[in-house]
């Protein structure tokens, strides 16, 4: 917000400049208006510059800075022809400034101001009041509008974006997190320093139930096994499809005995799968941060050796 509103003051002041050079234009008090003009320019590449840090400023106080900004534009409108200024029309740019930068709740009393800065004249001048209370109408109808317009367009604005945002990291077919949501999780469990518990889960034989009853059938699986396995972990928890059937969840604050519960109720979840020939069963594995791992090659290395361990394990017991 700080360098648009640099730019707005420093467009402000070239067209007061221009317009004190023209003909016919008022050319009373010198001393105040360039005076006015030189502290505007400062202020103005201060806020471009970022020597005026708004970054930091909260959009409350932001929201109080252009009303006690108000004044200095209302001086303006005076120096420049009162009820005839040529700096009126300028004001059409605070105007976009204050409905697209503020929400509602700040946007509707800075409005009011503004409306009453550009009706200014009607006290500090004496000449054209009637005409200047018809502008003031005019001008609070066409900021009531924009003001209007710009707050809906911001809201379908940002649940566009939300939308968008959250579709770049769902998987289509089971409606879990993906890839990339998984890999956001896992970066944001690590960079906090906490134990988190990391669980990898495979689909046994899912190439088989593929081959057996058709594709059609296995992502009728996958998505029944997601729909019972994200209904058994926690509310904070990350549930995602980083594979074909692999499924890898990001438990926070979770140690070995909660590593060991999750695991467990991933497995009795997905036993409510039936693709024909009896429920689907997962491999699950699990490793703890930092116990297992302090890094994300280490743990991941850590799960998939788990997991094919239990694998071979579970393929040597068979009978040959």
């Amino acid at each position: 917000m700080g360098p648009v509103s640099g730019l707005l003051w420093l467009a402000g002041v070239g067209v007061a400049v221009v317009g004190r050079l023209l003909p016919e234009s008022p050319k009373a008090h010198p001393v105040l208006f360039w005076g006015l003009v030189a502290l505007t320019v400062v202020y103005g590449v201060g806020c471009l510059t970022r020597l005026i840090p708004w970054q930091r400023v909260s959009l409350a106080g932001h929201a109080v800075a252009v009303a006690l900004l108000q004044p200095l534009v209302i001086v303006a409108l005076w120096l420049t022809g009162g009820a005839e200024s040529y700096m009126a029309p300028v004001l059409v740019l605070p105007m976009l400034y204050v409905a697209y930068f503020f929400p509602l709740r700040y946007a509707l009393p800075l409005a009011v101001l503004e409306v009453a800065t550009y009706a200014s004249p009607l006290v500090t001048t004496a000449s054209k009041h009637q005409l200047m209370l018809g502008r003031s109408i005019g001008y609070a109808v066409a900021y009531a509008g924009v003001l209007a317009v710009i707050q809906f367009l911001k809201r379908r604005l940002v649940s566009a974006e939300r939308h968008q945002h959250r579709m770049a990291r769902v998987d289509p077919l089971t409606g879990l997190t993906n890839r990339r949501g998984f890999d956001e999780a896992l970066s944001d469990a690590l960079a906090t320093g906490e134990r988190f518990t990391l669980l990898l889960a495979d689909v046994d034989s899912f190439k088989q139930i593929n081959d057996r009853f058709g594709h059609t059938t296995g992502d009728r699986v996958l998505r029944e096994v997601a729909a019972h396995t994200s209904a058994a972990v926690r509310a904070g928890d990350c549930l995602a499809r980083i594979g074909g059937d692999e499924l890898a969840l990001v438990a926070p604050g979770a140690g070995s005995d909660a590593a060991r519960r999750l695991a467990e109720a991933l497995r009795t979840a997905a036993t409510h799968v039936d693709p024909g020939d009896g429920p689907v069963s997962l491999t699950v594995s699990y490793a703890v941060y930092p116990e297992d791992g302090t890094d994300r090659f280490t743990l991941m290395r850590s799960l998939d050796r788990e997991l094919h361990l239990q694998k071979d394990a579970r393929h040597n017991l068979r009978p040959t």
